[in-house]
């Protein structure tokens, strides 16, 4: 990548990373300084703004690789191993219900489409894989909103305004919360085309051997071919797809996450 497209602050602040990344005791401000040749204010500076930010941690006058990059790191992992793992899954789920099969991953308080398996119909709707979309008015957005582990509800609400994407979209907080109860005893969730007009779609959770949501896989597709007669049968091969899953991700089922 040339040269004039990058930009030097973030390029310091990864060389501090990486670093501090080999040595295992730690280092100093001065170590860090010395090794990368670096102003002492900067350096101050990138460490300050890292520990702030839970990237680096300060113990005594020695600075570590911190909680934050380490749980990046691993949901990387983690979001790679899923990929992988649903591959056949998707298939199978977009062969047995003819209709688009994604797999989405909570992002903060979003959600993003992992993968996807088109269908062979040709009215069909799919997103792009990377797409991010609301929790509130998405199936698979729900189900992370449902199952959340990482804020509650109140904190979603209090940072998050639910605007109106159909008129379909439930926009009142308590309708809302009320919804992701019943979600969480049937196993399954439905986006009744509240983000997208003329757009249906159904998901269930995929859970890690923990008992943590950490996916969700699902279909998309328009009312046209998923009319309200199929929520039935289709919510069902999504729950059981959903589950075979979750097993591979080494969920024993343990701990009952529907009622």
């Amino acid at each position: 990548m040339a040269a004039s497209y990058t930009i030097p602050v973030l390029e310091k602040a990864f060389a501090v990373i990486g670093c501090i990344s080999e040595h295992d005791d730690g280092l100093t401000l001065s170590d860090i300084v010395k090794k990368l040749e670096a102003p002492k204010s900067t350096v101050f500076k990138i460490l300050h703004t890292l520990e702030k930010e839970l990237i680096l941690e300060k113990m005594k006058d020695r600075y570590f690789l911190g909680s934050m990059l380490i749980h990046y790191g691993l949901h990387t992992l983690s979001q790679r191993d899923l990929k992988t793992v649903s591959r056949p899954f998707l298939n199978a789920l977009m062969n047995e219900t003819g209709e688009t099969a994604h797999l989405a991953v909570p992002v903060g308080m979003q959600t993003m489409i992992l993968d996807v398996e088109l269908t062979t119909h040709p009215i069909r709707f799919t997103s792009p894989v990377g797409s991010l979309f609301p929790l509130y008015c998405t199936s698979h957005g729900k189900l992370f909103l449902a199952y959340s582990e990482d804020y509650s509800f109140d904190e979603y609400i209090s940072e998050n305004t639910l605007c109106y994407r159909t008129k379909y979209t439930i926009t009142d907080p308590e309708t809302l919360r009320t919804e992701l109860d019943v979600i969480k005893k049937q196993g399954f969730s439905m986006d009744e085309v509240e983000f997208i007009d003329d757009i249906r779609c159904c998901a269930a959770p995929v859970f890690d051997d923990k008992g943590s949501c950490i996916g969700a896989i699902g279909i998309t597709s328009t009312t046209i071919t998923f009319g309200k007669e199929r929520i039935d049968e289709i919510s069902k091969s999504v729950k059981k797809i959903a589950m075979k899953i979750s097993a591979e991700m080494g969920h024993s089922g343990s701990r009952d996450r529907t009622v």
